[in-house]
């Protein structure tokens, strides 16, 4: 054979390998088709009672938070740090969204301490708080004895009452606006003024309600609720969480939502808050000092009794105005900046400083303004870390490193402005010399109007920086953009239906299939003569016999045409291919019968032969030769223990003539020999010469000799005549024999220990895919039914 024509053989086989598997597992479609409908109903049961989960979406967008918040309204434009201050971190923010401070305000607010669910049996669905016709406080509940939390019936049993039912708790009548003790909670329930009652009943006036610690509902929301960044450079953050009431799912995102942007506010506000608070402070003392200069004034007048300052002071002292305008500014700083310096010395570390308060020097507001932004954006970390993680650790010594700065730079400032103001005086003094002989009393009226005017100026500047701070802390920008509200899909997003119904018809199919598939790999039995063939090559198989139906007849009659006639009509003219040697022409052909166990239907197959070939007119002999397990006399209704082969064996008195039986299957030609009573010692027997004197008399008077042996596994016997044998039929039973004895065939069948070796299977089923489906429907049979064309792999 070449190598391609081998190819061709390897790929006929499999594709047959695979057709008959196939066929296989098709005779068994009823298990698929029921698997398939239990799999789909119980699936629709599924889909019509499970709770339908909702997926809600917003998307918000974090604004850069590049101003210090201070009262500077357009922020240090072009100012950065070395933390480049100016980008936002959304892990921070992340972390901020789905804080449990986030959460508890969201708890309170929604009033989520209360979950509200129908009174459904199969169905339960979750009401949304705001649209519930009650409303349930909780005044005490003892939360230690609540595991796991009950749920309370409500049912509407008037205008103005209702009751309470619990399995434990029991029942509880009451009007609304009562405060209940219930087992271990104190509440009140009242209508709900802002319910509107659909124009059609809903059944919400009976529905059950439950209380929720506000830890728990917590934890729900932390685990239902998802905040993730759009992409990595984009500073969108889309805030998910499903659920199965859609209204509720967007009150909560929307919600969280506001009490975000609301947090990120009040951290804006709190630099103005602090600089509208030092101002105040500083106003108050201001309005001593102004007040003590009027007096000073008012006394110093009545004292030198004067009205007013001569007219041509200010033409006297025109020379020296430029000076002295520096001069007071130079005073205004001086004292902005020691009040600045005071506050620096006295306020606690790690607080906000007062900004842009009026002092010009650009070092200390921007040092000022670096050191807030860091004080903010150490305040953020503490929310969702410790203070010894490492950042928060890196931001202390930033501030440090700050706080040192600032404190220098104000004291260089300070020293510019004694300088300056020293030289601004000295000025004035060489321009006041020239005015010498202006009256002294000119001189101290111009010394305390130049005190009033400094202190009027600088309470004029704190008012006004007064109410910039108010201005700033009511229009604090929000610190986020709301790119999309909550929203929900139509859709839901449990249970998908398409794939509930899809895994439904896959397990139906699957779960048959794998049963039938551990059935197959446990059966260990022959059930095809497909399976012979490939372990025994060297045999062949020479006839099959169907599996007989219940209650119908196990022996051939004359003229039966049946299809188990038909099955051994075949046998009988396979037989043919094992007649006897040239030398034995002209006597009768000795068919041995036999079988590897017990059961496997030898003395069915040994009798139905030989009236098969009774009733082809041949003079045939069945003998009964298992001398241990006899079979042959139930079919006749004799004894057992009637004269056969054994008497024959150990007597040598018995003639043959005695032992035949005639006319018992309704055939003249056909003769029948029990096996007698069972012997002590059947192999010796067996050895004795009168077995082969039995045999050569009966091969004289018959043309068939058919012989019901022993098995061959479990005795010896068979093995000890084979050789007075023309050919051997071999029992195989399909669904009874281990194919782990077809290596016993074999090894029988090479070591030639039974000669002219067939193997007959016998209980093959009618139909299916180990079937008996030869065909014997067309006319040959009486009682053979037309295969039905779904079943096709049996036809």
């Amino acid at each position: 054979m070449t190598e391609q024509q081998q190819w061709e053989k390897e790929e006929l086989d499999n594709g047959e390998d695979l057709k008959n598997l196939l066929y296989k597992y098709f005779q068994y479609w009823p298990w698929f088709v029921l698997g398939v409908i239990l799999s789909v109903v119980s699936a629709f049961i599924y889909l019509r009672y499970s709770t339908e989960v909702y997926s809600t979406q917003a998307k918000i967008k974090v604004l850069d938070e590049s101003t210090d918040g201070g009262l500077d309204l357009s922020g240090l434009s072009g100012a950065t740090s070395m933390f480049n201050l100016s980008k936002v971190n959304l892990e921070n923010e992340i972390q901020i969204v789905k804080s449990r401070r986030m959460f508890e305000k969201v708890v309170k607010v929604l009033d989520l301490n209360t979950v509200y669910l129908s009174n459904a049996t199969f169905k339960s669905s979750l009401y949304y708080n705001q649209e519930m016709p009650v409303k349930i406080n909780w005044i005490a509940v003892d939360s230690t004895s609540q595991e796991p939390e009950p749920l309370i019936e409500f049912k509407a049993t008037g205008e103005n009452s209702f009751s309470l039912q619990e399995e434990i708790l029991g029942s509880l009548e009451a009007k609304y606006g009562d405060t209940l003790a219930y087992g271990d909670y104190r509440l009140s329930i009242e209508k709900n003024p802002l319910y509107v009652a659909p124009k059609e009943p809903t059944g919400d006036t009976n529905f059950l309600f439950k209380y929720v610690s506000t830890a728990n509902a917590i934890i729900n929301l932390s685990e239902s609720i998802t905040v993730e960044p759009v992409g990595d450079k984009s500073h969108v953050l889309t805030t998910s969480m499903q659920g199965s009431n859609i209204k509720r799912n967007e009150a909560i995102l929307n919600e969280l939502i506001k009490q975000f942007n609301q947090d990120g506010i009040e951290d804006k506000r709190l630099v103005s808050k602090r600089t509208q608070e030092f101002v105040e402070d500083r106003l108050v003392f201001l309005v001593q000092d102004l007040d003590t200069v009027e007096r000073e004034m008012v006394t110093y007048k009545n004292e030198k009794d004067l009205i007013d300052v001569e007219a041509n002071a200010t033409q006297l002292f025109g020379k020296e105005a430029e000076a002295e305008k520096k001069r007071f500014e130079m005073q205004t700083q001086l004292a902005v900046t020691q009040d600045f310096q005071s506050v620096l010395k006295t306020q606690d570390d790690l607080e906000l400083l007062p900004a842009n308060i009026g002092i010009k020097d650009a070092s200390v507001n921007q040092l000022t303004g670096e050191y807030n932004q860091l004080i903010l954006e150490r305040d953020r970390l503490l929310v969702s870390a410790t203070p010894e993680n490492p950042a928060v650790l890196g931001l202390n010594q930033e501030l440090s490193r700050l706080q040192k700065n600032i404190n220098a730079s104000v004291k260089a400032y300070l020293q510019s402005l004694q300088i300056t103001l020293s030289s601004l005086e000295q000025q004035e003094s060489f321009s006041s010399g020239k005015l010498g002989g202006l009256p002294q009393i000119e001189k101290e009226v111009r010394s305390i109007t130049r005190q009033r005017e400094i202190k009027e100026r600088l309470y004029l500047f704190l008012l006004q920086k007064r109410e910039e701070a108010a201005l700033s802390y009511a229009i604090t920008a929000p610190t986020i953009k709301v790119v999309d509200f909550a929203y929900t899909s139509p859709f839901p997003v449990s249970p998908k239906k398409k794939i509930v119904v899809l895994a439904a018809l896959l397990i139906g199919l699957l779960i048959p299939f794998g049963i039938l598939y551990v059935l197959f790999l446990l059966d260990t039995k022959v059930n095809s003569k497909s399976e012979i063939q490939k372990k025994i090559p060297s045999l062949s198989v020479v006839g099959e016999i169907p599996q007989l139906p219940k209650g119908s007849k196990s022996v051939i009659e004359a003229n039966d045409r049946s299809v188990l006639a038909e099955a051994f009509r075949i046998l009988r003219t396979n037989l043919n291919y094992f007649k006897s040697p040239k030398h034995l022409e002209g006597k009768a052909q000795v068919v041995f019968v036999t079988s590897t166990t017990k059961g496997e239907g030898k003395t069915f197959v040994a009798m139905n032969l030989a009236n098969t070939l009774a009733s082809a007119k041949k003079k045939t002999l069945l003998v009964g030769s298992d001398l241990r397990n006899p079979q042959v006399h139930t079919y006749i209704n004799m004894d057992k223990n009637h004269k056969g082969v054994s008497s024959f064996l150990y007597n040598p008195s018995v003639n043959f003539e005695e032992l035949l039986i005639k006319n018992k299957f309704g055939f003249d030609n056909l003769d029948v020999i029990l096996s007698g009573s069972i012997p002590p010692n059947p192999a010796e027997l067996l050895l004795n010469q009168r077995f082969e004197e039995f045999l050569e008399e009966a091969k004289s008077k018959y043309d068939y000799v058919i012989v019901d042996t022993a098995p061959t596994i479990l005795v010896t016997d068979t093995l000890l005549i084979s050789q007075y044998a023309d050919a051997t039929m071999y029992m195989v039973r399909a669904g009874y024999t281990d194919v782990k004895l077809l290596k016993h065939i074999e090894e029988l069948q090479k070591q030639n220990k039974l000669k002219n070796m067939g193997i007959v299977l016998n209980g093959v089923k009618e139909n299916g895919a180990y079937g008996y489906n030869y065909g014997y429907g067309y006319g040959y049979s009486e009682d053979v039914k037309r295969v039905p064309l779904w079943k096709f792999w049996a036809r």
